[in-house]
């Protein structure tokens, strides 16, 4: 009888150590995205975004927030060339949220409850000569939203998170380059 016991619970033991699937989550390397070169001497980037600590507000709560991700983006894509000019980069809002909404397409056993991520970016470009005057600026844009089913694993909502950073900063990198090229073209080298 103690010998059926132990045979159970090692047999339950080994049953339980079935290997656990981890996925691994994206890595968001900024050197792969495309650059930008500008005809500037200096490139100075100012953060105009606080944070609001805020229930729905995330970007404390994941690895990468997406205000370091434009920082870094605008530090090492946007290329300096010449001997002239000063490029000043606002960068006005870097949010992330998470929002509990209705699942109005749910089906009968399905979530009626989902969470919804939504990131926006805002950074205004602006242009000086050596004087001090504006010669050109533009601001900069876009926003991106996904879904999720409201009970996932932390690493499959890390996943999610770090998708929605990629295609956002892909989002936000392609309208740049339309609007550099629209109100900037004459200082742009391509």
């Amino acid at each position: 009888m103690y010998l059926k016991n132990n045979l159970i619970v090692i047999l339950f033991f080994v049953i339980s150590c079935q290997p656990v699937e981890i996925l691994k989550p994206v890595e968001i390397d900024i050197s792969n995205f495309e650059k930008i070169s500008i005809n500037t001497k200096k490139i100075e980037i100012n953060t105009k975004y606080n944070p609001v600590f805020a229930k729905n507000n995330i970007e404390d709560q994941i690895q990468n927030p997406p205000i370091d991700i434009m920082i870094e983006w605008n530090k090492e894509n946007i290329i300096k060339l010449g001997n002239e000019n000063k490029l000043v980069i606002n960068i006005l809002d870097a949010s992330i949220i998470k929002n509990e909404i209705e699942n109005i397409g749910a089906k009968k056993y399905e979530e009626k409850t989902i969470f919804k991520y939504e990131l926006f970016f805002l950074v205004e470009y602006e242009l000086y000569d050596n004087s001090g005057f504006l010669k050109a600026n533009t601001t900069v844009e876009t926003s991106r939203s996904t879904t999720s089913h409201k009970y996932i694993s932390l690493n499959e909502t890390e996943i999610i998170i770090n998708d929605l950073l990629y295609l956002s900063l892909q989002d936000y990198i392609n309208e740049t380059k339309n609007q550099l090229s629209i109100y900037m073209g004459n200082y742009l080298s391509i």
